[in-house]
């Protein structure tokens, strides 16, 4: 399994909006291209894992 890295983790006080965590996610995706970033719901923050080229991941 990829390993996942946590970028921003967000508080459940709402103390970011939808579009700010979108706005962030877009930041750290062009950012690092060769990752995928993506938000957790369990973890409720903005994570990523490297991306998989051909069924392979990134090393």
């Amino acid at each position: 399994m990829a390993e996942t890295k946590v970028h921003v983790k967000i508080s459940k006080d709402g103390d970011m909006t939808l579009r700010e965590v979108l706005r962030k996610i877009q930041e750290i995706q062009a950012e690092n291209p060769d990752l995928d970033v993506f938000f957790d719901g369990d973890m409720y923050a903005i994570c990523s894992r490297p991306r998989k080229v051909e069924g392979k991941a990134h090393k």
